[in-house]
């Protein structure tokens, strides 16, 4: 069949995120991600290294990001790379990319796409975006925000996407079902199965089983490189949606959170993800519960502003050498508060602190404080930003707690390795390829169905008769 839908990883099978998939049918493809791999131990663009004029070329010479024709500018991959053939230079009917959601290792690259490229982006989600570029939080772009809203299904060419919205609290989290002439095809983005996604989780379930799909592309984040596949010969896991094994739900930790803001006698600060609109909301109604006025920093109130179009109350941090523009705006939109109020009754209050403003927890050395360590960077022990800011914290003589452990079990806002592994039976594809994990290899022990170990640039097609991926080229 001269028209058989191809499909091509560039990158994004061993490690955490950084999926970026092609499916082309005829002369039209579509791309599902456009993130980067989250690496702390090795990260040139974490802001403490300068971006040169020419980032993209660099990116690319770092294999941050991948080589791909037709999808960067012909000014941004000079005589660097002969071999690869700019958006300009490139034949194609139609291309576009798919972002599922606002996570870093999902669409980091998305700006250093060309704006010759469709990038599908929901509107809140580019509200999102533009408030973190007008901060410096945003990610380098070329594209002078060219970004397209998604309609609930989009065609490239002879390629239809239809957007599960996972979570409509927040910047709407989404996954893709993928249907060609001759292919139905699923891609997951994250599997949160906790709180309101659950509920939407099993309708997209439902709908996937319904359309008795080909090939499920499903991440396995919590499947972690030191886990033994030779360990689950004898003892594989079993499959539950429901929690297990001292996984906490996500209204207990909502509880545990609130209860710890109600009963601890003195300040508490906050590290969170700033890009989770939705953690704004639960950290708001955890402030209100426990009577505590939340604060936070500028480039988080900005987010918020933006985003939900209210004000709150800001500290200014003693970080700034020189204060940058946006400032003003900021302090002429919401309620400011200075440190030394916050001193004068540190039980009455819930401060955001992020990792580049560590250095202000010496200023509360002298008070009775408490470090809840939520979703923000540093994530764990593997990032060595962690150790130093443990360090810290020992020399302010604060407590120390992380929001997702307890001594009545854990939380996991990835699903958890035997929730991933029910999902996938749930579903019922036909194959499994997974992606976006560590150790595919330890998912594969404990799975039951048809599946396919992929290597990154091949062309494959899918072979309906063996029910396999066949290699057809190589890019």
């Amino acid at each position: 069949m001269e028209n058989k839908t191809k499909i091509t990883f560039y990158s994004g099978l061993d490690t955490i995120g950084a999926v970026i998939m092609e499916v082309r049918y005829g002369n039209s493809r579509a791309f599902f991600e456009a993130g980067t791999a989250y690496n702390p131990a090795f990260d040139m663009f974490d802001g403490g290294v300068k971006s040169r004029k020419n980032f993209i070329s660099d990116h690319i010479w770092l294999n941050d990001i991948p080589k791909i024709d037709g999808v960067y500018r012909r000014e941004d991959i000079p005589d660097k790379y002969p071999d690869l053939i700019s958006a300009e230079d490139f034949e194609i009917d139609n291309q576009a990319f798919f972002i599922t959601h606002m996570h870093l290792d999902h669409m980091g690259m998305m700006g250093m796409i060309s704006p010759d490229v469709t990038v599908y982006l929901s509107e809140p989600a580019q509200r999102l975006e533009f408030a973190l570029e007008e901060v410096g939080l945003g990610v380098e772009s070329i594209r002078n925000r060219e970004y397209t809203d998604m309609e609930d299904i989009t065609y490239v060419g002879e390629i239809m996407v239809r957007r599960f919205i996972i979570n409509d609290d927040s910047y709407q989290d989404y996954s893709f079902y993928i249907e060609t002439p001759d292919l139905k095809i699923h891609h997951t983005g994250d599997v949160f199965v906790y709180g309101k996604y659950r509920e939407n989780m099993l309708k997209e379930i439902a709908f996937l089983q319904e359309q008795k799909i080909d090939i499920l592309f499903c991440e396995g984040t919590r499947f972690f490189s030191n886990l033994d596949p030779e360990d689950f010969k004898e003892h594989p896991i079993t499959p539950s949606f429901e929690p297990k094994d001292g996984l906490i739900t996500k209204a207990r930790l909502d509880e545990r959170i609130t209860e710890t803001l109600q009963n601890y006698d003195g300040l508490v600060i906050f590290n969170y993800y700033e890009r989770e609109m939705s953690d704004v909301m639960h950290f708001s109604d955890y402030a209100t519960a426990a009577n505590r006025e939340i604060v936070y920093e500028p480039e988080s109130a900005h987010l918020i502003n933006r985003f939900f179009h209210k004000p709150v109350t800001v500290m200014l941090p003693d970080t700034y050498a020189k204060e940058p523009e946006y400032l003003e705006d900021i302090i002429a939109s919401n309620k400011i508060i200075t440190k030394d109020e916050i001193l004068l009754h540190p039980r009455d209050f819930l401060v955001q602190n992020t990792y580049p403003n560590s250095l202000e927890l010496l200023d509360y050395r002298n008070t009775k404080t408490l470090y809840l360590h939520h979703s923000g960077i540093p994530l764990g022990d593997y990032d060595p930003k962690n150790q130093r800011l443990r360090k810290l914290i020992e020399k302010c003589n604060m407590d120390y707690q992380k929001t997702y452990e307890g001594t009545d079990g854990y939380f996991s806002p990835h699903a958890e390795t035997f929730q991933i592994l029910a999902y996938i039976e749930m579903v019922g594809a036909k194959l499994l390829v997974p992606v976006h994990t560590q150790n595919r290899r330890a998912l594969l022990a404990n799975v039951h169905c048809p599946s396919y170990y992929a290597t990154l640039r091949e062309v494959y097609t899918y072979n309906r008769k063996e029910n396999t991926l066949e290699v057809v080229d190589h890019v």
